[in-house]
């Protein structure tokens, strides 16, 4: 490696393996018995992990005529990708004539390119129709949802062809650090990487490191051991439901549930720019059972109902036929009127058959506390689509503000990929005494918590 092109010592390892993986040299043979699939780039701030990938994309791309995928989970714009760092990087190494920088793509004289792309569910189509990629570059990975992860890994499919992950951990449950990270199998390589392990790590961050390590009077330094040394939080700083589900979890009512076909399955939906997401909720007695939920993006209301065209999203009509609908219940702004067609979100469900109800508005605090009471009655699926929703109960928080006696909530909750999740369920809560069924049941079939058993 060109003394130019330096990076972190703990590296090099890695480097070679990759640089192996993409010549085709790994057998029982040579250094590397198997090709590499996933690296694993994490640690905390100032480590340098983005900049030492894109030093080495860089030089890669310059030496291999290779595709290389640069990608996160949400991507709505080229400036919210890594693009500008390679740039950055292209023209520091003095490689600015070799590499053509175009609007939303970066290719080089000998036909490698950087393509750059998100994966939430808007790109999901565009992803799978990208060919011939080598090397993929997921930046901020401890955001990547199971969903995104499932798209992705089938889609770099070329032999010999590598994933790399860079991110600093969040909770040990995100999707990456707990698939890859926790327990790697032998065409996975870790990589731990902190500030001191930054050969560039400048003063003014070292002034910033000491500050945050000062300040932290937490028990065990969790938040500057977070930040700086790439540890795990416990829970997600102003996390709102973090005790309460890992209580759900002790407790056993997080399990495999079927929908009870004696009893009526309700929607219970949250609308938001761009996205939709929607509860699948049954009630017995005073339990709640939640059985299903979806994020849709950039979805109309007759693909939520009868699945879109590609059959990417069945729809709920067409995915469980089997049953029997109760109300959709839609929040109070639904009842505004889309000025373009002249009916409200109400209306045009109703026109698709559905029968809607409003969600009272009563205040985010209100909504936080009627979230936080129903945990004491309810049960939750342990399948794919209700483990995004954990993962938002898990991440959904207040804002945070630093001060000088320590951090405090400040509100509202913060807007992000989790928000949705997390009010839907509140809604959910908000609503609990509607979610009726044809005739009153006799028996509660979710009977004893104590037993943690759910019939």
């Amino acid at each position: 490696m060109p003394k130019s092109l330096k990076i972190p010592d703990k590296l090099e390892y890695a480097l070679h393996w990759l640089l192996a993986t993409i010549d085709g040299e790994c057998g029982p043979s040579k250094e590397f018995e198997v090709p590499l699939r996933h690296l694993i780039i994490k640690g905390g701030r100032g480590s340098a992990k983005s900049h030492s990938v894109a030093r080495m994309f860089v030089n890669i791309a310059k030496k291999h005529a290779i595709r290389i995928l640069c990608t996160r989970e949400t991507q709505k714009s080229i400036e919210e990708s890594v693009y500008q760092l390679l740039s950055d990087v292209i023209t520091e190494l003095g490689d600015d004539e070799f590499f053509d920088k175009k609007k939303t793509s970066i290719d080089g004289m000998n036909g490698s390119a950087f393509l750059f792309a998100g994966l939430r569910q808007q790109d999901v189509a565009k992803l799978k129709s990208t060919e011939r990629i080598m090397l993929c570059w997921c930046e901020e990975s401890h955001v990547l949802s199971e969903k995104s992860l499932d798209v992705l890994t089938p889609t770099i499919r070329e032999e010999n062809s590598v994933i790399v992950y860079t991110y600093n951990p969040e909770l040990e449950d995100d999707p990456v650090h707990a698939r890859f990270a926790l327990d790697p199998q032998s065409d996975v390589c870790v990589v731990t990487l902190n500030w001191r392990d930054n050969p560039w790590f400048p003063a003014v961050l070292e002034k910033e490191r000491q500050r945050s390590k000062q300040k932290d009077k937490s028990e065990g330094q969790v938040k500057y051991n977070w930040i700086w040394e790439g540890q795990c939080l416990p829970a997600v700083e102003g996390a709102i439901f973090a005790t309460e589900v890992a209580r759900l979890k002790e407790q056993g009512r997080i399990r495999p549930l079927d929908h009870d076909s004696s009893g009526r399955v309700h929607v219970i939906m949250d609308l938001g720019y761009g996205v939709m997401t929607a509860i699948l909720a049954q009630k017995f007695a005073s339990t709640v059972q939640i059985i299903g939920y979806k994020e849709l993006y950039h979805s109309t209301y007759a693909e939520l109902t009868n699945g879109n065209q590609s059959g990417t999203e069945p729809g709920l009509l067409k995915e469980f036929p089997n049953y029997r609908w109760g109300k959709v219940f839609m929040p109070h702004d639904a009842s505004h009127r889309d000025p373009k067609y002249g009916k409200s979100h109400y209306e045009v469900m109703q026109e698709l058959g559905w029968q809607t109800e409003e969600i009272p508005q009563i205040g985010v605090e209100n909504y936080i506390e009627s979230g936080r009471d129903l945990f004491n009655n309810i049960y939750i699926s342990d399948n794919e689509d209700c483990g995004v929703l954990l993962r938002c109960l898990r991440r959904w928080r207040y804002q945070v503000s630093d001060t000088n006696t320590g951090s405090i909530k400040t509100m509202p909750p913060m807007k992000d990929e989790f928000s949705h999740g997390g009010e839907s369920f509140c809604y959910t809560a908000v609503v609990a005494d509607q979610l009726v069924n044809d005739s009153a049941v006799i028996d509660n079939p979710y009977r004893g918590f104590e037993s943690g058993y759910a019939a």
